[in-house]
């Protein structure tokens, strides 16, 4: 087994903070969210502390706060893109669960084996 999966393609992640979501190519029934910041992708279980709800709305849209934070959909928390740490809201103190990710010049790939 390789010791990475493919998850999207480089053109697929905005450069300005856009969160893009895909399937977690591991775990089922989870999503991962995506996020570039200063040239650096941060990825993170798409699942809020809070009430293990997804970050994003039905609509499947995130919301971004001076491109410093990713905020639930639901409860207004805030997360610090770079350590997934909760800054704000019901469940500050508490961090979103982190992915390893890898990257070449084409593709943003999910390692194995780390979290």
């Amino acid at each position: 087994m390789s010791d990475k999966t493919f998850l999207c393609r480089q053109t697929e992640l905005d450069e300005n903070g856009g969160v893009f979501k895909v399937p977690h190519p591991v775990e089922q029934n989870i999503t991962i969210v995506l996020i570039r910041k200063d040239g650096r992708c941060f990825a993170y279980r798409n699942v809020c502390p809070h009430f293990s709800i997804q970050l994003d709305n039905a609509q499947g849209r995130f919301f971004t706060y001076q491109n410093r934070y990713i905020m639930c959909a639901h409860h207004s928390a805030m997360f610090d893109i770079e350590t997934g740490l909760c800054v704000d809201g019901p469940c500050k103190n508490h961090s979103l669960i982190q992915e390893s990710v890898s990257e070449d010049e084409q593709a943003v790939y999910l390692s194995h084996g780390q979290t």
